[in-house]
């Protein structure tokens, strides 16, 4: 196709008519919904105005054409200039290859060859017999090319000759058919300048490219190629090194993804089992986000890979995955915190304190010194124990997996809602500390926060979708809550603290007033010294 067809103009269009011709159609093929039509559109804009270009140089230049001095030439020298500039259209290889003796021989053949070469430029759709020939008999793009030749005019016909060599290729891969890119690219060892290092080299690339860049894959294309251009492992390889370590990755993916989904369904006794699990195990959404709860960064880095390698080499295996992608994970890195044990901690203390010692007749100030200073110790020693048996309980996953499963009965026992090392174990000894000085309502707190807060967890809201992404509605509620709940606890303190106050009527009572201060000091009856009447009226004595 022609770069008149893809612009819809003839080829005596002008310079105008083609710009105005390209802003039309520019806004019919936007890049972004149609990348390789804005491409062949661009492409066919640039060589249309390449053309006219070159039209333009040829008639400025026929001037000095017409002003040849043919007076000191035989007729058979003027005969062979006239067939060297002569029109190249609908010629026989027999006519060209005598029109080229016949310069040869007298001296003009760089003018048959300029006179070919704009031949070329100005009919694309009908050059490609031309240019082969003209690589056998004037070595283009080698380095024996005569250096004379317009250099850009060498290089826009190099484009199209390069281009007329991968448009097969590249649509027998998106047709995904085999046989149609075998045939191609056995036709390409017939094109001559390939042999030219630097060509050669290019013509690496675009393969490797080529097979990378498109869905489609076929291992019987992959070892021909690599037996016709000598790809292999080694020093001598002419396969680009980056390329051939992806084209080597998708080539053994089959095997790759068979060997991780194995994995998947094995203990999960290294990082690559487990990064192998959450990707590719076959079990329910919520026992992948009890994973990821246990893994550590070692275990994310093997999942980093591991979707890379699933994103680059298998796409229908990625859009199976939650949210359609080999990344669904990476929401999970920073949601699973320590957070739910010091929470459980601070409602314990407070909650045990007033339960206990609040029977007791103990004042608000003690309650309240006792409440934070239980707070900070159980909260160091929260921290302790969460640390030493998380780590004992990575270190020793299978035995954890093991005594887990084996408390865990029915639909659990795939999916355990905790795990014998890392959380019984350091909430059992939390919940005793508690009890011991609290009571057991301390301990009963402390686990029916953890339950509540796992349970919000592992509840599947959105299957495909990380529960930290929840919808800010749900947000706003939860913010409400916390808010009643401190409203709340600052009322109990309000309450107990009003237990200790003295009111009307209660403690120390106010002093005797003596009864004589209500009357005249002269009378009789309030002589010095008073009496424990005038002191203690009537109502007054006990």
């Amino acid at each position: 196709m022609s770069c008149w067809t893809v612009l819809g103009l003839s080829a005596d269009a002008d310079t105008r008519s083609i710009k105005r011709q390209y802003a039309v159609l520019l806004k019919q093929t936007r890049p972004d919904e149609d990348p390789e039509g804005f491409q062949r559109l661009r492409e066919a804009y640039e060589q249309a105005l390449s053309y006219k270009e070159w039209a333009q140089f040829r008639e400025e230049n026929e001037g000095d054409d017409a002003c040849w001095d043919l007076t000191d030439l035989t007729v058979v020298e003027v005969d062979a200039l006239h067939q060297a500039t002569r029109s190249l259209k609908d010629v026989s290889g027999e006519e060209l290859a005598r029109r080229h003796a016949l310069a040869v021989e007298q001296g003009c053949a760089h003018i048959l060859e300029d006179t070919l070469l704009q031949h070329c430029i100005e009919n694309p759709q009908s050059c490609d017999a031309l240019v082969d020939w003209a690589v056998v008999h004037y070595q283009w793009f080698s380095a024996w090319q005569r250096l004379e030749l317009d250099e850009e005019s060498c290089e826009l016909l190099l484009a199209r000759q390069r281009e007329r060599i991968t448009r097969p290729l590249r649509e027998a891969l998106e047709q995904q058919d085999s046989e149609a890119f075998l045939r191609a690219y056995r036709d390409c060892a017939h094109v001559l300048w390939l042999d030219v290092e630097v060509h050669r080299q290019w013509f690496n690339r675009v393969l490797s490219l080529l097979l990378l860049d498109r869905d489609y894959w076929s291992s019987s294309i992959f070892e021909q190629v690599c037996a016709g251009q000598g790809w292999h492992t080694g020093p001598t390889n002419s396969c680009p090194e980056a390329e051939w370590r992806r084209l080597l990755a998708r080539h053994e993916a089959p095997f790759f993804l068979a060997q991780k989904r194995q994995l998947a369904q094995e203990p999960a006794a290294t990082a690559e089992h487990r990064a192998a699990r959450l990707l590719l195990g076959t079990g329910p959404f919520s026992q992948r986000l009890a994973l990821a709860r246990r893994l550590r960064e070692k275990d994310w880095e093997e999942c980093r890979q591991l979707s890379s390698a699933l994103y680059a080499n298998h796409p229908k295996v990625c859009a199976e995955l939650p949210g359609g992608t080999a990344f669904f994970w990476r929401d999970w890195q920073q949601t699973y915190h320590d957070w739910p044990i010091y929470v459980a901690v601070v409602l314990a203390c407070l909650i045990g304190a007033f339960t206990h010692f609040i029977p007791l007749g103990m004042r608000a100030t003690g309650l309240i010194n006792i409440v934070l200073t239980s707070t900070v110790v159980f909260g160091v020693i929260a921290y302790g124990l969460n640390w030493l048996t998380h780590n004992l309980a990575h270190r020793y996953w299978l035995l954890d997996d093991r005594l887990s499963t084996g408390l865990c009965l029915g639909l659990m026992k795939d999916a355990p809602p905790f795990g014998v090392l890392r959380d019984l174990l350091p909430c059992a000894l939390m919940v005793a500390g508690l009890s011991w000085l609290f009571g057991p309502v301390a301990g009963a707190v402390y686990v029916a926060t953890l339950a509540v807060v796992g349970l919000a967890r592992r509840r599947q809201v959105k299957p495909h979708v990380s529960w930290e992404q929840t919808s800010p509605v749900l947000k706003l509620c939860m913010t409400i809550l916390g808010i009643l709940a401190l409203v709340i606890v600052l009322g109990v303190f309000k309450v107990t603290a009003s237990q200790g106050t003295v009111n009307r009527n209660q403690g120390l009572q106010p002093w005797a007033e003596r009864q004589c201060s209500r009357i005249p000091a002269s009378t009789a009856e309030c002589g010095a010294p008073a009496t424990v009447e005038q002191w203690y009226p009537q109502e007054a004595r006990p």
